[in-house]
């Protein structure tokens, strides 16, 4: 908030708003609910999204179009689809009775997945698939930490390799781009340039697109075409609002996220605690590429600050009694206190 001071836009902006509410909202789930019926909570909430949008998708009728379900871009249905097919896997390993309702979420989220024909998040998903079988590593080895650093490693060098070594064949081949990434490439290098004018604080918050530095980026790219001011990357546009401090700031919060969701998992080996890991490497990836979703008012955000503030409460309980979820597990403001 304190990046409204030396923004374009005077005041504080409407957008600032809708992120202190979604903020807001992550909090009080985190504060009224336990991880495991958080969970719950964004299972169904993801699985009428998808049902919504296949209704929606299926009323517009079938075409050669990307799907855009019940949003307004087919890459906000592409994201929360991958999310939805994840989460949907996880409830077929936790629940064993209803186990075709995960299967059916999970039919339906993939269906969707390709309708919306967002191959950025097709291959975030896959990804993401790549570390379910992690969660039975993890049960049968109780150094966790070691072991999520080691395989991460691996994963991290052998995908470089990968990647570095098939650039073009990726791209052009498999997702059908060119290799400045559907127009991306351009952008991104202009508003490098443009960071790196102010690097350390950056324009303020929703202040670059209306500075005559960010009319340049929209009139020098495809932008100009009835597009609107995007870095189409959170990092970067992070960067454009709040400079290299705010990008510090922000990876430093995630990877605190990370270590403590590690830390409550290697004591618990809960399935929910599974879920909050998979979730904060999920958020780490999708703003590489996709539409921005740090700082925003979506529900991808309000699920990192769920996700990081639940993860900080356990890990203090565990600091404090080691043996605490071992033995029950209990929400902030969960029924359970009451």
């Amino acid at each position: 908030m304190w990046s409204v001071g030396w923004s374009a836009v005077p005041g504080i902006p409407e957008l600032l708003r809708a992120v202190l509410r979604a903020t807001a909202l992550g909090a009080y789930l985190a504060v009224r609910y336990n991880p495991k019926e958080q969970m719950r909570l964004v299972a169904w909430v993801l699985g009428i999204v998808a049902i919504l949008s296949l209704l929606v998708t299926l009323a517009h009728g079938l075409g050669d179009a990307p799907a855009q379900g019940i949003f307004r871009h087919k890459n906000h249905l592409a994201r929360l689809m991958t999310l939805n097919a994840i989460i949907s896997l996880l409830s077929i390993l936790n629940h064993r009775k209803y186990r075709w309702v995960g299967w059916v979420g999970f039919s339906l989220s993939v269906l969707m997945l390709l309708l919306s024909q967002g191959k950025s998040a097709l291959l975030i998903f896959l990804v993401m698939i790549t570390l379910l079988p992690l969660h039975n590593f993890v049960k049968q080895h109780y150094k966790l930490q070691t072991v999520l650093y080691m395989v991460s490693a691996l994963l991290a060098f052998v995908a470089s390799i990968v990647i570095l070594g098939n650039l073009e064949f990726i791209l052009v081949d498999i997702l059908g781009k060119d290799l400045q990434l559907n127009g991306r490439l351009p952008i991104w290098t202009l508003v490098f340039d443009k960071i790196l004018e102010r690097p350390w604080l950056g324009y303020g918050f929703e202040g670059f697109w209306s500075s005559d530095a960010g009319y340049s980026v929209i009139n020098s790219t495809w932008l100009a075409h009835g597009g609107y001011g995007n870095a189409h990357s959170g990092y970067l546009e992070l960067a454009l609002q709040l400079g290299f401090l705010g990008i510090f700031l922000f990876v430093l919060s995630l990877l605190i996220a990370l270590f403590k969701t590690i830390q409550v998992l290697s004591v618990t080996k809960k399935l929910e605690f599974f879920w909050m890991f998979l979730y904060l490497v999920f958020f780490s990836i999708v703003n590489l590429s996709l539409d921005p979703s740090i700082l925003a008012e979506d529900i991808v955000w309000t699920l990192y600050v769920s996700t990081a503030l639940s993860a900080a409460v356990y890990q203090s309980r565990i600091v404090k009694n080691p043996h605490l979820l071992g033995v029950r597990e209990q929400g902030v403001g969960s029924r359970e206190h009451r």
